[in-house]
């Protein structure tokens, strides 16, 4: 039983990462074609872009996080 929870967790945090992933390439998408059709003042205005910085930067760190964990 021990094992297989261990294997689970494994499993899990391997989709965990591929999906933070994916997450974080499809926002980082978004967020640069935002910044090619917009001027400075009007990114600095956005809330929708502004929360979607913030997201991009936390899957970020999240990924970061969890790599530095499984490299321990």
């Amino acid at each position: 039983m021990k094992r297989k929870t261990e294997q689970k967790t494994e499993v899990a945090v391997k989709i965990l990462l591929e999906t933070l992933k994916r997450n974080e390439a499809d926002t980082g998408t978004v967020l640069k074609e935002y910044e090619d059709t917009h001027d400075d003042h009007e990114l600095s205005v956005s809330r929708p872009y502004n929360a979607l910085v913030a997201g991009h930067f936390a899957l970020k760190a999240a990924i970061d996080k969890i790599n530095n964990q499984l490299n321990k």
